[in-house]
């Protein structure tokens, strides 16, 4: 598939999951590429961030209104949801299960991890709006102290988590234990979801408290990873605005060096998350254990163990198509179609997209042009799905999924 063809079959996505209007329930303007018109037809957070980084090389002011929209969601406390009710009407009940913690029903309660200062960077970068950038910065400013202040309640520079699904790789098997899931199955694992809202109840609404509750505490490792790395953006991003981002740089250092003192696993040569107050290491090895490998200033020795030990081992994750979101070492990898029970195998686009840009950024070039090879060549077969068999392409998931069109970034 040649380049002209990957941005036309992207741009009919795109643009045919763009939903533009204005919300009954706030009186706001929006534009927005929902994840896949029939399965994910709302914002959801770092999918809008996959969408406009896409839309950098079809439509640059699309780009910008995706971030813009996402941004205006914020609440006065720099919180910003990872789902938004846009068009209220069009909410499913199966998603009410999200809106713990919160009294509203035009948005959850969750976050997903943290890529937008990121997003903007490059969003600004393509354009050079200054009036963009600056309208972005105060709100990225609210949204990194937000998560300081309210998903680290034990001060050790890792962010938490409260439920699988605020990772973005929901079903992922390393939160079995936490979760208490015993029936590998999608409905086994949102009946454990809902049992944990239902706990949640007596102290909804302050996640300090949830967290300290220890009912799912997970200071997971993907998360911290994009943390630091949207810390680092929105550094530069305010030293274009002429601001001094000193207060978020040594946050970003002190979240990379807890995740590299806490999390890093010297005998498995991988990271692992931490569960619970106790801080357990959860020692499954995932996708999450390579995804340091965005940080630029990651130590080269364990930037080596993670490639040549992991990455790059026909044992874990250089399958045929890789990356696959589980080791295929691991007794719980689940190549095949999950019918929604998924991150337990099957290759996705966002985290190829990741860690193609990683490699190249250590200097592993030809790592990176065999993973965008085989992401081009899953497109081609299996068209922008949500996400494919690591062994022989098949393609699963929703149809026109927003974010596979990050391919055209990679």
């Amino acid at each position: 598939m040649d380049r002209e063809a990957l941005e036309s079959g992207a741009r009919r996505i795109l643009l045919g999951n763009l939903r533009q209007g204005r919300a009954d329930w706030n009186g706001k303007e929006y534009a927005f590429v929902c994840p896949a018109l029939r399965s994910y037809p709302f914002q959801w957070f770092w999918d809008s961030c996959f969408h406009s980084m896409a839309l950098i090389h079809l439509d640059k002011e699309l780009a910008k209104a995706e971030l813009a929209t996402l941004l205006s969601a914020a609440l006065p406390s720099g919180f910003i949801p990872h789902m938004i009710f846009w068009e209220l009407e069009k909410r499913d009940d199966f998603l009410s299960h999200n809106l713990v913690g919160r009294t509203s029903p035009y948005y959850s309660s969750t976050m997903q991890p943290p890529i937008i200062a990121y997003a903007v960077e490059r969003v600004y970068q393509a354009t050079g709006d200054e009036g963009f950038l600056r309208n972005a910065v105060p709100t990225l400013k609210a949204y990194y102290r937000w998560l300081r202040e309210n998903r680290d309640p034990d001060d050790d520079g890792l962010i938490a988590i409260l439920q699988p699904e605020e990772s973005g790789i929901d079903c992922s098997p390393k939160y079995d234990d936490a979760l208490h899931l015993e029936e590998l199955t999608n409905q086994g694992f949102i009946r454990e979801l809902k049992k944990l809202y239902q706990a949640y109840e007596p102290i909804r609404g302050d996640d300090r408290r949830i967290l300290q509750a220890d009912l799912f505490n997970v200071e997971d490792v993907l998360v911290n990873s994009i943390y630091v790395f949207g810390l680092r953006s929105l550094v530069r991003l305010m030293a274009s605005v002429g601001e001094d981002g000193s207060e978020f740089a040594k946050e970003a250092d002190r979240s990379r060096d807890a995740l590299i003192s806490k999390c890093w696993d010297e005998e498995a040569g991988a990271f692992f998350d931490l569960s619970g107050v106790a801080e357990r290491p959860v020692k499954v090895i995932t996708i999450s254990s390579l995804m340091p490998l965005i940080l630029e200033d990651l130590p080269g020795e364990l930037v080596r163990r993670l490639v040549e030990g992991l990455l790059t081992s026909p044992d874990h994750f250089w399958l045929p198509y890789p990356l696959p979101s589980v080791s295929a070492s691991e007794p719980k990898f689940m190549p095949g179609n999950p019918r929604g029970f998924i991150w337990r195998g099957p290759t996705w686009m966002n985290t190829n997209w990741f860690l193609s840009h990683a490699l190249r950024r250590h200097g592993y070039h030809e790592l990176a042009d065999h993973i965008v090879g085989a992401s081009h060549r899953l497109i081609e077969s299996g068209g922008f799905r949500e996400y494919y068999n690591p062994y022989n392409g098949e393609p699963y998931g929703a149809r026109d999924f927003g974010w596979s069109t990050i391919v055209l970034d990679m």
